[in-house]
């Protein structure tokens, strides 16, 4: 634990010289409100957390500062080999920005083989971060994992069309976004996603139009 302790004073020194008030600015005018924000570019804790080994202990640490640079590289820097599934539960339910729910997918959820069956139990939720981290996640499964079954893919569908109607402008793009990946692993699944759009457009949900607006034109031709 000395070794975090010394390691999250250096990282925490790292942050606050790289403090970015019009970067907090325009993220809080995007609506992601974090507890504290310095700012830092993504590509900067990128920077950052390529000088360190996957550690654990230190990406619990980094997690529990609660502090927006310290989240992110918290995910960037932890073992994927020692992480739990509980811990990875806790991490889900307390994403609470789109930015927290992209880095989460990109940094840790998509190299956890275990995530790839929570995906169901996490579209399920009445949390508007869990859906959309859920959705993001499955349009990474379905760039990346080449041998999953297309019944993977259409178990989905019907969340789809349940959460086309959310409030959230993030759970509906992130919607849109796993059904064009989705369309795009073969014939088959882009004939489902085309149906699926066909029962959202029935909805005639002005909420739901923008998932219409944004997957048909993309994978129909």
């Amino acid at each position: 634990m000395q070794n975090s302790d010394i390691n999250i004073k250096t990282i925490l020194k790292e942050i606050r010289t790289r403090e970015n008030g019009p970067a907090v600015d325009a993220m809080e005018r995007m609506g992601m409100n974090y507890n504290r924000n310095f700012g830092v570019a993504l590509s900067d804790l990128k920077a950052i957390a390529n000088k360190y080994k996957p550690n654990h202990e230190l990406a619990k640490v980094l997690r529990n500062k609660d502090i927006r640079e310290t989240r992110i590289l918290a995910e960037m820097i932890e073992d994927t080999n020692l992480i739990s599934e509980k811990e990875v539960e806790n991490i889900i339910q307390n994403i609470n920005t789109i930015e927290l729910a992209e880095q989460t997918t990109i940094n840790l959820l998509e190299k956890l083989n275990f995530t790839e069956e929570k995906v169901i139990e996490w579209i399920k939720s009445e949390k508007e971060f869990v859906i959309t981290t859920a959705f993001i996640l499955i349009s990474r499964i379905a760039l990346l994992k080449k041998d999953k079954s297309d019944n993977y893919f259409i178990e989905i569908l019907p969340y789809a069309e349940k959460h086309s109607e959310n409030n959230s402008i993030f759970v509906r793009k992130a919607i849109s976004r796993a059904l064009r990946q989705i369309a795009l692993r073969n014939e088959k699944l882009k004939s489902k996603i085309l149906l699926t759009c066909d029962n959202i457009k029935d909805k005639n949900s002005q909420l739901a139009n923008i998932i219409i607006e944004e997957v048909v034109p993309l994978i129909d031709f």
